[in-house]
């Protein structure tokens, strides 16, 4: 764990399959990672690495063909996995809320927007009446939505992207979670837009002391807005470390290229690394290390067992037989 406080997420050891008619789809093998309170965690890694799964099974969210093979995930010391989903239905959105990549398709089209500020507040809000309006427009001024009283009334089809998106940070913080899971919450959006939006989510995460869970592919903007970041490889958490310290000296392979291919001003395209080859078939039978197939620095040890998670400074842990330096 980080620090000496207890977190307020702690995901441990989690294990996770997906039964399917070409196969057991192995999506997560024994991740582990924390969020304290007022932090900002990113969780980065390419298309298909966990990330978005890892999120799901947090929020009680998983697909029907989706089992927890082993692990827990602690909130606040409770195991959510041994909630009800009446339970988790009534801590979704009060407690822990989630914004999703498409806002457009998160939305209902056919209801304003308003309407379903108001939903969220009318069943984890506490708030009634006249009061359930006024909160529902304020929120919209809090996540600066211009004119917040005549979009009050608006519909989705009626807004940009952007506002749409800042619609749904609307929804999510309406009840004042303690967890806030943000899933490439930028994806579509132009820069300047994706400036805004992320700025606001930071802006908002600092000011009520939540516990934030950023997960994009983008390092550049995880570099940005990150307290730490953990590092995701074909279902295995492969290294965590605070956001500066990672950058200076990455330890796992596999971060050291996903740093490499990750655009900065002070080099051009020509500076860019590759990293070669492609995630394994999460079907088939693995080695210990997912990376192994890919890594220059892979060795016979890679194979004698399953990776160990090394603390090779205070914070900053990697699973790796064969880290950098």
């Amino acid at each position: 764990m980080s620090g000496e406080r207890l977190p307020l997420l702690a995901v441990e050891g989690l294990s996770l399959e997906f039964r399917t008619r070409s196969g057991t789809v192995r999506a997560l093998e024994r991740v582990s990672l924390d969020v304290q309170k007022g932090e900002m965690l990113g969780v980065v890694g390419e298309s298909g690495s966990g990330k978005s799964v890892m999120s799901y099974a947090i929020m009680g969210i998983l697909d029907p063909a989706a089992e927890v093979t082993s692990g827990r995930i602690l909130f606040g010391g409770i195991n959510l996995l041994e909630r009800t989903e009446s339970e988790l239905q009534e801590m979704r959105g009060r407690e822990m809320a989630m914004i999703f990549q498409n806002p457009r398709s998160a939305l209902n089209p056919i209801r304003s927007v308003g309407r379903q500020i108001e939903d969220v507040l009318h069943r984890h809000g506490n708030v009634r009446g006249e009061k359930m309006r006024e909160r529902a427009v304020e929120l919209l001024r809090q996540v600066r939505i211009p004119d917040p009283e005549r979009r009050f009334h608006a519909y989705p089809f009626e807004l940009s992207g952007g506002m749409c998106q800042r619609v749904l940070i609307a929804m999510a913080v309406a009840a004042a979670p303690w967890l806030l899971i943000a899933d490439e919450p930028v994806t579509g959006l132009d820069v300047t837009t994706q400036a805004v939006i992320m700025d606001l989510i930071q802006d908002l995460a600092r000011s009520r002391n939540m516990a934030t869970i950023l997960i994009t592919h983008d390092l550049g903007l995880a570099a940005e807005h990150c307290d730490r970041i953990a590092v995701m490889h074909a279902g295995h958490v492969v290294e965590v470390a605070g956001t500066g310290r990672l950058f200076r000296s990455p330890r796992h392979p596999y971060t050291a290229k996903l740093i490499g291919a990750t655009p900065r001003a002070d080099r051009g395209l020509s500076g860019l690394a590759s990293i070669p080859g492609g995630l394994p078939d999460l079907r088939a039978a693995l080695p210990p290390c997912r990376y192994s197939a890919r890594c220059e620095r892979y060795a016979r040890q890679c194979d004698l067992g399953p990776l160990p998670s090394r603390e090779l400074a205070p914070g900053h842990r990697v699973g790796c037989w064969n880290p950098i330096g």
